[in-house]
């Protein structure tokens, strides 16, 4: 059994680092990812263990305040949910307004050439 199994403070230690993480790449305008390497070596300094995909999912799984900082995660890490993505605005094609044809623009173009001959 691993410390984080036992202890009681490890999910919000967890979500505390998560969301500085955010605020920081909120601050920069950039998105965020982090390996569960990288995670680990964080959690350390406040005397955790490791922690993998399965671990990390099984949190996920059973704590909405998690599920808020989580935009997304796989074997390979956690994607953040920073205000990068809220920022934007939805992408809707903006309308071209029809006009004529390049035929018809060419042969009006040739006419008003050949009038001036």
């Amino acid at each position: 059994m691993r410390l984080f199994e036992v202890e009681d403070r490890f999910t919000d230690d967890l979500i505390t680092i998560l969301r500085n993480l955010v605020g920081r790449s909120d601050s920069k305008h950039s998105p965020q990812s982090i390996t569960y390497q990288a995670l680990a070596n964080m959690l350390k300094n406040l005397g955790y263990g490791e922690i993998d995909y399965d671990q990390f999912k099984g949190i996920y799984d059973n704590n909405p305040d998690l599920q808020a900082v989580i935009k997304n995660f796989n074997a390979d890490g956690i994607e953040l949910n920073t205000d990068i993505e809220k920022e934007k605005p939805p992408s809707t094609p903006v309308p071209v307004p029809k006009g004529p044809s390049v035929d018809s623009m060419a042969h009006s173009g040739a006419a008003d050439y050949q009038k001036t001959l």
